[in-house]
C-alpha cells in the first residue's frame, strides 16, 4: 500500500506540473493574441485550437486531482447523515459507478485518439496531428480512476483505522 500511496503521491505531482505549465500557456496565448489584435492588429488564429485543447487536459486533471480527495462526485449533505457503515458502502458504490462512467470516456477517448492514427486528420491552422490533442482524453480519464481508486483505498482504510481504536 505504501508503494501505491508514493507512486499516486508522484502522480498528483506531476499532474500539478502541468495544469501549472498549462495555465500558464493559456495565459501567456491569450493575453499575447489580445495584444497583438489590439496593439499590431494581427490575430494569432493558432491560439484557439491550442488553447481550446489545452483547457480539455486542465479540466481532465483537476478532476482528477478533485477525484483524489474525494470532492469530484460526493455530495456530503446526504451522506454526513448516514451511519458509519452506510457511508463506506456509499463510497465504494460512489467509486464503481464513477469508475464505470471514467471507463466509458477512456474506451471512447482511445477510440477517437486510434480513428485520428488511422486517418492521420490534423488540424486546421497548426496542422498538427488531431491525435495528439485527443490524447488528453484518455490520458486524463486513466488519471481519474486511478484517483477513484486511490480515494475508496484511503477511505476504507481510514474507516478500518477508526474502527480498531473504538
Amino acid at each position: 500500500m505504501k508503494i501505491y500511496k508514493k507512486f499516486m503521491d508522484a502522480v498528483a505531482a506531476l499532474e500539478k506540473g502541468i495544469l501549472i505549465v498549462s495555465t500558464l500557456l493559456i495565459l501567456v496565448l491569450t493575453v499575447g493574441n489580445v495584444f497583438s489584435r489590439k496593439v499590431i492588429h494581427r490575430s494569432w488564429s493558432f491560439t484557439e485550437e491550442l488553447v481550446v485543447a489545452v483547457f480539455v487536459l486542465i479540466t481532465l486533471l483537476a478532476a482528477a486531482l478533485a477525484a483524489r480527495e474525494g470532492n469530484l462526485v460526493n455530495l456530503t449533505l446526504f451522506t454526513d447523515r448516514l451511519p458509519e457503515k452506510m457511508k463506506k458502502a456509499v463510497v465504494i458504490l460512489s467509486t464503481v459507478l464513477s469508475i464505470f462512467f471514467t471507463a466509458i470516456l477512456f474506451t471512447y477517448g482511445m477510440d477517437k485518439v486510434l480513428t485520428q492514427l488511422e486517418n492521420g486528420k490534423r488540424t486546421f491552422v497548426l496542422n498538427w496531428p488531431e491525435w495528439i490533442f485527443w490524447s488528453f482524453v484518455p490520458v486524463g480519464a486513466a488519471c481519474m480512476i486511478l484517483h477513484f481508486i486511490e480515494f475508496c483505498l484511503d477511505f476504507c482504510k481510514q474507516d478500518k483505522e477508526t474502527e480498531g481504536k473504538k
